[in-house]
């Protein structure tokens, strides 16, 4: 019997068709993938079924029965729970106290009477009663701040298991887990399907899919394109409906290493510290060389923006410096690192990296918009842009409806490769590139990927930051791992299992192997 299902479910937002009459069903106490796409409807679609969108049309039924969700308390009043991508956890609070905000117990008199005070002792006791039951590694004490970012997601999933919930959406659970976090949270979900319980997961990785779930549905463009159970597929067979064409899911990289490599850039014992005056950056120091990928790996939340901020003018350092080809350019804008032939993919583009309001001719040559050969006496030359445009539509393969509309019409991917494109097309020496594949589909992880090895073989320098280790460990020729603000270990992704970048990346230091050890593992 479905636990869960949609019948033509239907959300827009003006003349947007955000989700077109999704059918899907969920049977119970199974383990559900969707998988699609950057923007093919994915979250709109679990946050109607949690109350927190209203659909324009359509039905949802819970266990054959037709039910209105207009608030996620409505959603778990029906057993539904939802665990979000950003948590919303209390920091300065326990983590009994988290699991029961808003639900708390009273003490009473032994007549029964409610007193104006929280039994605290019960509290305590049901959540450790909820950690027994679910096999969960946690201490009901602990603050939440004081806890790692795995233990953070069970204390989420808690929370709706507290509230008796029978179906848990989880929307990309493990984007800033480490390795072993991802694998315990895997093992951990397993658990609570044998104990009855349904899951629906949103998540981009193929990998994860395969070992977690039972059965998968494809989403596209607001559409549901396809229904398949995992054991009758593969990543690869994912990946084609994902995108709709064959792809390339690992690259061919032939890792640089030694040779007349130069160094070109470098950091020295880089600080600096945050609007409320904490320092986020301790000591940071490193070099880059040409013809290298230099990955910077880590948990998202432990230096690396500021990292970033730091290193392309948005933030200024306290103490180092910054040498680009033997020149000081600490704490220099991004015009003048530009002059300096470094080149930038934000960490968010939207924010960062594309101006909405302004069409695709002009966002492709945004932050260069001075330059002599599209600029002349302040006034910008309209037809050389446009040539320019065109040039990187058909080199970097942007798919657009219409060469002269506004970049906020074309797909994440598409928008990202606008942005790879123009860095690119400045003919830098260093690119500094932050999570240059986020939130992008795999068709367009594939040739951006691509294009990076292309820019390192040509003998240019390559800073990755990345939240996915996949991504810095098949890309990188050398690998620096960041936690709470400082380098904690440098890696080679040739020789390093998953697992023991996991270990520094949740702080455990690891002896690096001896001659005699990696010529043993080779």
């Amino acid at each position: 019997m479905s636990i869960i299902r949609t019948e033509n479910l239907t959300k827009k937002f003006g003349d947007f068709v955000a989700n077109d009459h999704i059918n899907i069903s969920v049977e119970e106490n199974e383990i559900k993938c969707i998988v699609g796409e950057n923007g093919a409807g994915k979250t709109t679609l679990m946050n109607m079924l949690y109350g927190l969108l209203r659909p324009t049309g359509g039905k949802i039924f819970i266990r054959e029965k037709e039910v209105k969700i207009n608030s996620p308390l409505d959603a778990i009043s029906l057993g539904l729970g939802m665990v979000h991508q950003h948590f919303k956890l209390v920091p300065s609070l326990t983590v009994y106290e988290n699991i029961f905000l808003g639900t708390e117990i009273e003490k009473k008199t032994a007549k029964g009477l409610r007193l104006p005070f929280l039994d605290e002792k019960k509290e305590i006791e049901e959540v450790q009663k909820l950690i027994d039951r679910y096999k969960f590694e946690l201490n009901p004490l602990d603050k939440i701040e004081d806890i790692s970012v795995g233990e953070r997601q069970r204390v989420e999933i808690l929370k709706m298991l507290y509230r008796n919930v029978d179906i848990l959406i989880l929307d990309e659970p493990t984007a800033v887990l480490t390795p072993q976090e991802a694998d315990d949270l895997i093992a951990s979900l397993k658990e609570l399907r044998k104990q009855g319980k349904t899951i629906i997961e949103i998540t981009h990785k193929l990998r994860e899919v395969m070992e977690l779930s039972d059965s998968v549905t494809v989403m596209k463009l607001g559409k549901v394109i396809g229904n398949v159970k995992t054991s009758e597929t593969n990543e690869q067979e994912l990946a084609q409906m994902m995108v709709g064409r064959d792809v390339v899911l690992s690259v061919a990289n032939k890792h640089k290493t030694g040779g007349s490599q130069k160094e070109i850039y470098r950091v020295n014992n880089l600080c600096t510290i945050n609007e409320y005056g904490k320092e986020v950056l301790h000591n940071i120091s490193f070099s880059l060389k040409t013809g290298e990928i230099l990955g910077i790996a880590g948990v998202e939340g432990n230096g690396q923006t500021e990292l970033v901020n730091v290193l392309t003018g948005v933030m200024e350092s306290t103490s180092g410096t910054v040498i680009a080809n033997g020149k000081d350019i600490t704490n220099k804008w991004p015009d003048e690192l530009r002059k300096n032939g470094i080149a930038i993919i934000p960490e968010d583009r939207f924010a960062q990296g594309l101006c909405r309001g302004m069409d695709l001719a002009q966002n492709c040559i945004a932050g260069y918009h001075r330059r002599s050969d599209v600029c002349s006496r302040g006034l910008l030359k309209r037809e050389v842009i446009e040539e320019k445009r065109d040039r990187m539509i058909r080199d970097f393969d942007i798919r657009v409806a219409d060469p002269n509309g506004l970049i906020d019409q074309l797909s994440g991917g598409n928008a990202q490769k606008v942005i790879v494109a123009r860095e690119f097309e400045s003919k830098p020496q260093i690119l500094i590139a932050c999570q240059p594949t986020r939130g992008v589909d795999v068709g367009s992880i594939e040739f951006i990927h691509t294009q990076l090895l292309k820019f390192r073989d040509a003998g240019n320098a390559v800073l990755l930051i990345s939240s996915e280790l996949s991504e810095i460990m098949s890309l990188s020729d050398r690998v620096l791992v960041m936690y709470k603000g400082a380098i904690i270990g440098e890696i080679d992704p040739q020789h390093t299992t998953p697992e023991e970048v996991g270990l520094l990346m949740a702080g455990i230091e690891i002896k690096p192997l001896s001659a005699e050890q990696k010529v043993k593992q080779d």
